[in-house]
């Protein structure tokens, strides 16, 4: 059981709720309840997600003060060997989607190594 307050998971939770309640009266079985949790944030020109869990260690990356000028960094949290959460700043729409990625199938840790050999990651 765990508490998680944002309203992709009460719309979420909702529907769930509702399909449980529709299921039993049909007779049917209940589909498991299968949520990643996710959160974000926009303010002015920056804006972050996060998936999965904040437990474990977290490992920081990237770089808040680019040259660029728009700062891109965030964490990823490693429990038992695995990536099990990721934050991101100032990612964009396919980055955002690959965290999410992450979160889900949580690869072992190396595999930050591997994408901070592909240039994903600046450590």
């Amino acid at each position: 059981m765990r508490r998680i307050e944002h309203v992709d998971h009460a719309r979420k939770s909702a529907e769930q709720a509702v399909k449980a309640i529709r299921a039993i009266e049909e007779g049917k079985s209940i589909e498991v309840y299968d949520y990643l949790p996710y959160f974000y944030s926009r303010v002015f020109d920056l804006s972050w997600k996060f998936y999965g869990d904040n437990v474990g260690d977290p490992l920081m990356f990237g770089d808040k003060n680019p040259a660029s000028g728009k700062p891109k960094f965030g964490t990823a949290w490693i429990k038992n060997g695995k990536i099990v959460g990721v934050f991101l700043e100032g990612g964009t729409d396919e980055e955002n989607k690959a965290i999410a990625i992450m979160a889900r199938v949580q690869p072992p840790a190396e595999y930050l190594d591997q994408l901070k050999k592909e240039g994903y990651f600046i450590a």
